[in-house]
């Protein structure tokens, strides 16, 4: 939760209305779930069945959504260095 301000953590905590103990549960147990080959239907159900609330799997989705995000963007930047590093490789031929 190093990503977040502390003003957006008290907004969070206020309403989610838990300690900011339990927040960084919530957190942990959302990075477990994570998985690239999971949905965030099937990521947010694990969620719920944890015994999180509606609003605490919203957050995990919000959460989620940020590392799919730069999941995705990461593989998309190393593949296009990648062929950038191929095309100029192969052009210095």
């Amino acid at each position: 939760m190093q990503e977040i301000s502390k003003f957006e953590k008290e907004k969070l905590l206020n309403l989610l209305q838990c300690s900011e103990k339990d927040l960084d549960i919530l957190y942990k147990k959302t990075s477990e779930v994570f998985d690239d080959n999971s949905t965030i239907y099937d990521i947010l159900l694990k969620i719920l069945q944890q015994g999180h609330n509606v609003r605490e799997a919203t957050l995990a989705g919000i959460i989620l959504g940020q590392k799919i995000g730069y999941e995705k963007a990461k593989i998309e930047l190393e593949d296009e260095i990648k062929d950038k590093l191929y095309r100029a490789f192969k052009n210095s031929q």
